[in-house]
């Protein structure tokens, strides 16, 4: 805390020194750098808009949501007024149910009620989506940009509105432009956010370059020689050269939308008091511009009320009341009145129970403003929650029971770290406030109550040693933004923060008939394509074509919050990134869907860890947390929160008997839009991964004694993975059961899933059996068919094919950590041994192999990509052995031979066949298989002659196959044959050889 005036703390904004201090009387607020008074609707100072009911919806039997959208159709296919205004859907009071979503993609649209008291219009959220209850959202939130980016030429101070160019030729009056700092490498370093310490800090939570750039949106009121004049403030200061401007918008906005006098109810199970599984957000809006929200209250969201989203701008949200929400007390959740915008402006918000109830976002490019807004309550802190938010205003904002904090967050969400820049907190009140100041952009508390820290919170200068006059008084004007916005409009001005009143509806308001409801059912409603996995002759097929090509993976266990970092994550199903959606965040299911082409597959399977902070893997031990304040983006699992208990991560312990509907509904979800659109989900249940070796793999497991409400029996420390896998223990088998069975109803009747077991399973062969017995079980039960891949350890994968009743479950197999090595010795993990596929694998290299071996890594990473010769050897084996069975994830290296093969021997021929040694020898180009009635199959990659080990018994038909559509020749060998040398004109290529005992030969 600093005895500074304002003016000392704040002479690097201003850029020039000034005397005066709080409390002196040469102190003027109007010297203030940053006029926050340009936030709100148009610009701030403009009353909302108050136009009569264009059509009136009243609420009919069941689900009201088509209802309600049929009013919202009508409206938006009206023709957009000179004020940019089309009509208003005028819902009439009673209760409308609403299991999907209100979502407006059209400006000009208001959706009104009739008041948000109880007996109003109440919009109740059914269902157990994660969903926002009204969403409003631009369908392309595509820039505008046009020509080249022009260079900032001269400085900016903070709050300045003239932008010095080397020309403004091109530019015009009320051109929008906007202008974007970037985040350099040099400027990251020189506020220290590049020295986080914690596991892989420079991928995780140093701030990279590019992914704090401020971005401001601004319209040209005037030019002046070679600068241009803003129509608001920009709130960084910028330098010569470290800013460009762009003629255009950032992105393409909905203009003119309101929602207004509302009550919005999100229903939940009343039995679980931390229930999530129903709707998360009241009213989410992004890409809009001169929209509003008002008289709305809100009950029992899990999280934000009024989310503002980055391309948001120019909003007022005033009058809204949030209360009793419903879900665990932990991260992203109750993030009541948010906005990544800016010049946004909420007034008058009350939250009650929230936990950060009054939030600012990620590099929000401000002015942005909350006014006289109450929390009570609070769970956590209020202010600036994530990275170089600047220009914030909390004017008259009281925090019951917490903090409001500009400040250093430290390694919060990822590195936050600097969360605030030129932000000023004015005659507030919370339990605690902490003002902290990053270099050169100094954020300040004044006339605020409670317990003042950091550089920033300012006292009064009249203050007396020990005495308490003068000290935490609220300071002249009451509230900033109010003198601030009559001093640039006038007194007039101020009326555009007065409470509206709900308006009457007209007598002659048409009603939304039911015919026009119908109308938008029938038009909206989708054709159903089918586009169907099938399998022939050991091939998956789509539409007669092969399919499962081209893989789709994902990141199991990294992802990032930060919009422009999240992307190299790439897609993942049931990644969580709460009120964020696009790759690498909360993925858009129809647009990855359309983004893949027909026969891809993408592979998923449930991910590591829960909560980023984990990703610090043993840095700091994995001791319990001591909140629940969990680092999105959410790797979703199966099971669901109990609400009861408190879990090593904080939030409350895990039902194994329960499971995450949100986690299965994206599966299913995934599921239909594959068999529509031709690619393929293969679905695997579970990850070993978190059994083994570290303990912060382990340390948050669900089924962990520590994390669970069952006994599951498994030890308080890893390794873990072979109590996990017995389920000779009757409690473990039946939550295995349970588990298995609600996936495989959770995706039933949908033909383009594969079910897989784990993508690192290392575990015996006895929970392999289990496995495909309780899908047996299942499949007969029911009714149902499913695809079931095999993919576990050789030794387990030969013993379930060798079974003649469990081997009839499957239909694909992968090769799971094994190979034929390139001089023809196989390595494969072995399973049962409580170790990680990775804890083995390093053992395919000898002592002889790594003899001298300047990289040890590239020997043994040459030994797994082996030879095209020895994948062939791998792919025969078992595609003889089954020609029935598809191979996922192994490509043909000879498909022409293969070709060849298959249609001169039958797959009925081909399935005796088993390696043979005894024959030939395994070299690294040839090999042997052979039948119990004496028959065997040689191999030659290179097309050179073949040593039998084994004289041929007696006169033996040869079959010599080649690669080409002709290439079969038959020749005959006598007994004591011990050298295959093949026909003229096989010698170039790889061939194999059909030896069979010549008639009347013992």
């Amino acid at each position: 805390m600093r005895r500074w005036g304002w003016f000392a703390l704040a002479s690097c904004w201003l850029m020039t020194p000034v005397e005066a201090q709080v409390g002196d009387p040469s102190f003027q607020w109007r010297d203030l750098p940053i006029d926050f008074s340009h936030a709100g609707y148009r610009g701030g100072g403009i009353s909302l808009p108050r136009a009569e009911a264009t059509i009136l919806v009243s609420p009919g039997p069941g689900d009201d949501t088509a209802r309600i959208m049929a009013g919202v159709r009508a409206i938006e296919r009206l023709a957009e007024g000179p004020d940019g205004r089309r009509g208003v859907v005028q819902l009439d009071a009673g209760e409308f149910q609403i299991d999907d979503q209100i979502r407006i993609g059209t400006g000009g649209v208001v959706l009104r009620g009739a008041g948000s008291a109880p007996a109003g219009t109440r919009l109740i959220a059914t269902g157990h989506d994660r969903r926002a209850l009204i969403r409003i959202d631009a369908p392309s939130r595509d820039a505008t940009l046009a020509g080249d980016a022009r260079p900032v030429a001269g400085a900016i101070p903070v709050g300045g509105i003239r932008v010095p160019l080397a020309s403004a030729r091109g530019l015009s009056v009320g051109d929008p432009v906007v202008i974007r700092r970037p985040s350099t490498a040099a400027w990251i370093a020189s506020l220290g956010m590049d020295a986080f310490v914690g596991w892989r800090p420079e991928t995780r939570l140093n701030w990279a370059p590019g992914s704090r750039d401020v971005v401001w949106d601004r319209r040209i009121v005037a030019i002046e020689g070679a600068s241009i004049v803003l129509d608001a403030p920009l709130t960084l200061a910028i330098g010569p050269g470290e800013a460009v401007l762009t003629s255009g918008a950032s992105a393409t906005r909905l203009r003119e939308i309101g929602v207004e006098h509302l009550r919005l109810v999100s229903r939940s199970d009343p039995a679980r008091p931390a229930d999530e599984d129903h709707s998360w957000f009241a009213i989410v809006i992004d890409a809009v511009e001169d929209g509003w929200v008002r008289d709305v209250a809100a009950e029992g969201f899990v999280s934000s009320v009024v989310d503002l989203g980055a391309a948001s701008r120019r909003i007022t949200v005033q009058d809204v009341a949030a209360v009793d929400p419903v879900s665990e007390i932990g991260g992203l959740r109750r993030r009541v009145f948010y906005s990544a915008g800016q010049q946004t402006l909420f007034v008058r918000c009350l939250s009650r129970d929230g936990i950060h109830d009054f939030g600012i976002g990620h590099a929000a490019a401000g002015p942005n403003v909350f006014l006289d807004c109450l929390s009570d309550e609070a769970h956590g802190d209020s202010g600036t929650l994530e990275s170089w938010a600047s220009g914030a205003l909390f004017d008259s904002v009281r925090v019951r029971g917490n903090a409001l904090n500009l400040t250093h967050r430290g390694r919060d969400g990822q590195g936050v770290g600097w969360s605030a820049a030129n932000s000023v907190l004015w005659n507030c009140e919370a339990s605690d406030v902490a003002v902290r100041s990053a270099p050169g952009a100094p954020n300040l508390a004044i006339g605020c109550r409670g317990e003042l820290s950091g550089d920033g919170a300012v006292e009064d200068p009249r203050i007396a040693p020990g005495r308490d006059f003068f000290r935490a008084q609220p300071q002249t004007p009451a509230s900033l933004y109010r003198a601030q916005l009559e001093a640039r409009l006038g007194s007039s001005a101020l009326a555009a923060l007065d409470p509206a009143s709900v308006p009457d509806v007209p007598a002659a308001t048409p009603h939304l008939s039911d015919a026009e409801v119908s109308a938008y059912v029938e038009d909206t409603r989708q054709p159903v394509e089918s586009h169907p996995l099938t399998l022939t002759d050991g091939r998956f097929l789509i539409d007669g074509q092969p399919a499962l090509q081209r893989r789709l993976g994902f990141s199991f266990f990294q992802a990032q919050m930060v919009p422009a970092l999240a992307p190299a994550f790439g897609p993942a199903l049931t990644r969580f990134a709460p009120g964020l959606e696009g790759v690498g965040l909360t993925d858009d299911l129809e647009q990855l869907a359309g983004s893949l082409t027909t026969g891809d597959y993408v592979v998923h399977n449930y991910g590591l860890w829960y909560d980023r902070r984990r990703v610090d893997h043993d840095f700091y031990g994995s001791p319990s947390h001591a909140d629940g304040e969990v680092w999105g983006p959410f790797m979703e699992l199966p099971w669901a929160r109990s609400g009861e208990g408190r879990a090593w991560d904080g939030l409350s312990k895990y039902d194994l008997t329960r499971f995450n509907p949100w986690f299965f509904d994206r599966l299913a979800t995934f599921a239909d839009l594959a068999g529509r659109r031709g690619i393929v989900l293969y679905h695997k249940l579970y990850l070993q991964h978190w059994l083994l070796e570290s303990r912060a793999h382990y340390v948050d497991f669900p089924w962990r004694p520590v994390n669970a409400l069952q006994a599951t029996g498994l030890p308080d420390e890893r390794p873990a993975a072979e109590t996990f896998w017995d389920v000779s223990d009757p409690v473990r088998r039946d939550l295995h059961r349970l588990y298995i069975r609600h996936t495989l109803e959770a995706l039933k009747g949908r033909s383009n899933v594969i079910f897989g077991l784990d993508p690192e399973y290392t575990g015996p062969l006895p929970f392999v059996q289990f496995w495909l017995d309780t899908i047996a079980e299942w499949e007969t039960g029911t009714g149902q068919s499913v695809w079931v891949a095999l993919d576990v350890p050789k030794a387990e994968m030969d013993a379930i094919l060798d079974d003649p009743v469990r081997s009839r479950t499957v239909d694909a197999i992968g090769f799971h950590h094994w190979v034929y090595r390139p001089d023809g010795v196989l390595f494969a993990v072995q399973g049962g041994l409580n170790k990680a596929p990775r804890e083995q694998v390093d053992a395919i290299a000898t002592d002889a192999d790594l003899a001298g071996a300047a990289d040890p890594g590239a020997v043994r990473r040459t030994l797994w990509a082996s030879t095209p010769a020895m994948r062939y050897r791998a792919y025969r084996e078992y595609r003889d052995r089954r020609p029935d069975l598809a191979i996922i994830g192994v490509e043909d290296p000879f498909p022409d031979l293969s070709r060849q093969l298959e249609a001169t021997l039958s797959a009925e021929a081909r399935t005796a066949f088993r390696p043979d040694v005894t024959l030939v020898r395994p070299t690294p180009r040839a090999w042997a298989t052979r039948a119990p009635d004496g028959s065997g199959l040689v191999f030659s990659i290179d097309g050179g002659s073949v040593t039998l080990d084994r004289a041929l018994p007696g006169q033996t038909v040869a079959r010599w196959i080649g690669p080409g559509p002709d290439a079969v020749v038959e020749t005959r060998l006598g007994a004591g044959e011990t050298q295959l040398s093949p026909p003229s004109g096989f010698a170039t290529g790889p061939w194999a050889v059909h030896l069979t005992p010549a008639a009347g030969t013992p």
